[in-house]
């Protein structure tokens, strides 16, 4: 038998904080062998990040302490050294790379001066071959050009180059171990897909092991030789990767599954979210931590915590019910829980079906899709008395347009000042769209593409260059200033980060009460019960009126940013990134919301993400947008069946679980060209495995190319 690497024996991790020492993590076991990936899982709070940082002892700079067990890495007890004895393990035997890359690199130092700081912090070495090391190791990690990017800062830099930077620094001091904290979370699916392609390939070729950090299954089914999953500080469930999605056994596990978006699934059914919160540190329930959120809880649950036990096959799971859970999965995800958990809305979806969706996780569907061209993997079309039916069948809704844009086109001039040439960035470049009332349309494509941008243009946040905005065939500009704040009733937005975009010194209720101030006619007791009305509404309790948006979690927040967006019973709402940043189940429940209040309502929206399962489900029709161009309109079923543009081909092949034979047939290279310089011809021919000499020098129409189906290409699929 191997000797793993890694051993995490019984590990206990404190918090000090101002209420006292909190537990993080209770007693935690598992190891990584050499050459191995084991793959943490669980939601925000789960215990993931501090127990990988307990392994670099960085939780010591952070008011924890390892407060019980052992963490042995290689023939070191990690628990019981000095700091400067770790500091000489770091980089040399482990290294991590983290989920914000800019926050790793100092802004004011250049990559290559970082990356030659952290080689010669292990060995000494004249920096002239410090600087070449550098320089290759850029060049490992696939940056093209790497002599200019060393001597480049990192707000030069885009995101999946700057993540690349930061696994080449990691990989200077040649690790035996690899941590990975949520790499690709914030990354879009053709970079995350080269990130973990990138990860796997240094995994063989330098024989590491890497504990991966994620909360997107889809990421650990495709990376993960083992997974680990992590519920409130506990494990709830680890064994083999394909025996933990395909058979799990634990409850949590069981509805982390079934939150997610796949590609098999029924577009516009209610996902099968796990309803609530985990608890808080200083709020952990008795007995199985899980049992205020499980539908299979009983008084056994509620009373005493059950241990970690082996269920055979490398497989353990602490539930008192994992034969019941195991038997009947998609009971394990209704929650008859709904109604004792604060957190919960007050009605609830109990699921019909019992499939396993793992099948969909682990490229099963992916890969039957692909060699059908993208069409087996997605259901057929909706019935005809379904909401969404005329757009599964190819047509958009029978209804008069709400929103129309003609030639969009948003340049923005930079430099021309001491002595810089003035360039001009093309943010958006001629985009005409026309959305239907009561439609919901999805946006789509990488950073750069300038999917914010055009939202931004629509709700008239920011002036056009040239084009035009017709809201229910008046013209919305902002050179009408008392038209336009009229217009801000109707058109409303929700945030990728809502709290960024609120001032954290306001209490929630006066957040939302907000533009019922400005807008209606309502005195202070009828806002306050209005705003008492919409927490509801959005699965939140009235009396939190009074507290700060500090004191609710990521998914707490967002529902406040969407009862603050709905205050008003706008007509239009442009959801930018609503749910990129949030754990699946999480984003399962915001999904699920949207789309209640989006039917009790008749609310119309643009959903702008990168999560192409989550847009496909939510969408009638999905645009794809490519460096300020649109290059595919389409209704949602058809993207997904017949994409006719490479792009899309391409964004569809980079979803984690499909096969390698379809990704290599449609992989794209790179990354998206600056907009202050668009290629000319076809903007994406640099990237494009088909482009030919026509691509290169003729810039395609944007034509129907099928029922409701556009694009912009000289060769469509």
């Amino acid at each position: 038998m191997v000797k793993p690497l890694l051993e995490v024996k019984d590990l206990t991790i404190d918090v000090h904080t101002s209420r006292g020492t909190l537990t993080a993590v209770s007693q935690i076991s598992f190891d990584i062998v050499p050459g191995e990936t084991v793959c943490l899982v669980g939601e925000s709070g789960s215990g993931k990040t501090i127990a990988s940082k307990a392994i670099m002892r960085l939780t010591d700079y952070e008011n924890g302490t390892i407060a019980g067990g052992s963490i042995r890495l290689g023939e070191e007890w990690i628990q019981s050294l000095p700091q400067s004895a770790v500091r000489s393990l770091r980089g040399r035997k482990v290294a991590m790379i983290f989920q914000e890359p800019m926050a790793a690199f100092d802004p004011v130092f250049t990559i290559g001066s970082q990356i030659v700081e952290t080689i010669a912090a292990h060995r000494r070495e004249r920096k002239s071959r410090l600087w070449a090391e550098g320089v290759e190791l850029l060049r490992r990690v696939g940056i093209p050009e790497p002599e200019l990017r060393m001597k480049q800062y990192p707000g030069e830099l885009s995101g999946g180059m700057l993540q690349r930077a930061m696994i080449a620094m990691a990989l200077s001091g040649e690790p035996e171990l690899l941590i990975a904290d949520e790499p690709t979370t914030a990354l879009d699916v053709t970079i995350q897909a080269q990130i973990l392609e990138l990860l796997n390939e240094l995994k063989g070729s330098l024989g590491m092991s890497i504990l991966l950090i994620t909360h997107d299954l889809g990421v650990a089914a495709e990376m993960a030789d083992r997974i680990v999953v992590l519920y409130a500080g506990r494990i709830a469930e680890q064994g083999p990767a394909s025996e933990v999605l395909n058979n799990p056994r634990h409850p949590y596990t069981i509805g982390l599954l079934n939150s997610v978006a796949k590609l098999g699934s029924q577009r516009g059914e209610r996902l099968r979210a796990i309803e609530g919160s985990p608890p808080g540190l200083a709020e952990m329930p008795d007995g199985c931590r899980f049992h205020p959120r499980c539908a299979w809880a009983t008084e056994r649950c509620r009373d005493s915590a059950p241990p970690l036990s082996d269920q055979g096959g490398g497989r353990f799971a602490a539930c008192w019910h994992a034969d019941q859970a195991a038997a009947d999965p998609a009971a394990a995800s209704a929650l008859s829980g709904a109604a004792r958990h604060p957190q919960a809305p007050r009605s609830f979806h109990q699921p019909e079906s019992s499939d396993i969706p793992a099948a969909a996780l682990l490229g099963a569907a992916a890969r039957a899709e692909a060699s059908a061209g993208f069409a087996s993997a997605v259901p057929a079309a909706a019935s005809a008395d379904t909401p969404s039916a005329s757009a599964a069948l190819g047509e958009q809704p029978a209804s008069r347009p709400l929103l129309e844009a003609e030639g969009l086109t948003k340049h923005y001039s930079l430099g021309g000042r001491l002595g810089r040439a003035k360039r001009t960035l093309r943010a958006v470049d001629g985009v005409s769209l026309s959305i239907a009332e009561g439609e919901t349309f999805g946006l789509v494509g990488e950073s750069g593409s300038g999917k914010s941008t055009l939202g931004r243009l629509l709700l008239q946040l920011e002036a056009q260059t040239s084009g035009s905005v017709h809201f229910r065939g008046e013209e919305l500009t902002l050179r009408d200033k008392e038209s336009w704040r009229q217009s801000r009733r109707d058109l409303q937005i929700i945030h990728q980060d809502p709290y960024g975009t609120v001032d954290p010194r306001w209490k929630v209720g006066d957040i939302i009460a907000e533009p019922l101030r400005v807008h209606t006619q309502l005195n202070s007791v009828e806002r306050r019960t209005r705003v008492g009305e919409l927490l509801e509404q959005v699965g939140l309790q009235a009396a939190w009126q009074n507290r700060y948006p500090h004191e609710f979690s990521g998914g707490q927040r967002q529902r406040i940013g969407i009862a603050r967006a709905i205050a008003v019973n706008p007509r239009f709402i442009l959801a930018d990134e609503a749910v990129s940043a949030l754990d699946v189940s999480v984003q399962a429940q915001i999904v699920n919301l949207l789309q209640d209040l989006q039917q009790k309502l008749g609310l119309t929206s643009v959903f702008i993400a990168h999560g192409l399962q989550v847009v496909r489900h939510i969408s009638d029709r999905i645009g794809v947008m490519y460096l300020g161009k649109l290059v595919e309109v389409a209704p949602s079923e058809e993207l997904f069946r017949r994409p006719s543009h490479p792009y899309t081909r391409a964004l569809l092949a980079s979803i984690p679980g499909t096969s390698a034979a379809v990704r290599e047939s449609a992989v794209i290279r790179g990354e998206i060209p600056s907009p202050t310089n668009p290629p000319m011809g076809c903007r994406f021919h640099t990237r494009c495995p088909l482009a030919t000499e026509q691509c290169r020098s003729v810039e395609p129409a944007f034509v129907e190319i099928g029922s409701g189906h556009s694009a912009a290409c000289h060769y469509p699929l």
